[in-house]
């Protein structure tokens, strides 16, 4: 009931390589150049891994929150009410601590080296930078989760 963690960060890079800009027919303006490139990804993914190992009981917590805000996977909200707050958490960190095993992150970094599309380059490391730089994990856990909250409430399944 409680769904996975599992790419909690592809996740939210496929959600915003599917968030587009407005309802205008014509294609996008074609972005800058990038100085940056798909492979500082990887990187910049592990470092993610790393804080949120670091911050996981206030990433859980902002993620539950989430979750019970659009009631995604459907039930997660009455699940909450029925058992209570600690007790969801509870059951979602074996699931979190199976899902990021070094081994899981490390493949799911090196993905993201190869996968991401160059024009999402530059959006992406901005969007990390901008949640790295949150000073404590409650600020950082409210930014990671803030850029899947889309994701969350469209109930795709983690990737």
């Amino acid at each position: 009931m409680i769904g996975s963690n599992r790419g909690a960060l592809a996740a939210c890079l496929v959600l915003a390589l599917g968030c587009g800009g407005g309802s205008s027919s014509s294609p996008p303006p074609s972005p800058p150049p990038s100085a940056h490139t798909a492979a500082e990804l990887g990187p910049m993914c592990d470092r993610y891994y790393e804080r949120e190992r670091a911050c996981v009981d206030e990433y859980l917590a902002a993620l539950l929150d989430v979750r019970v805000e659009y009631d995604m996977p459907a039930g997660i909200a009455a699940e909450v009410e029925r058992d209570g707050r600690d007790a969801v958490l509870a059951r979602m960190r074996p699931e979190w601590e199976r899902d990021t095993t070094p081994e899981n992150t490390d493949r799911i970094c090196r993905a993201m080296e190869t996968q991401i599309p160059a024009d999402q380059v530059e959006r992406l490391l901005a969007q990390s930078k901008k949640c790295d730089a949150e000073a404590d994990c409650a600020g950082f856990a409210a930014c990671t989760v803030g850029t899947q909250r889309s994701y969350i409430q469209s109930g795709a399944p983690p990737h």
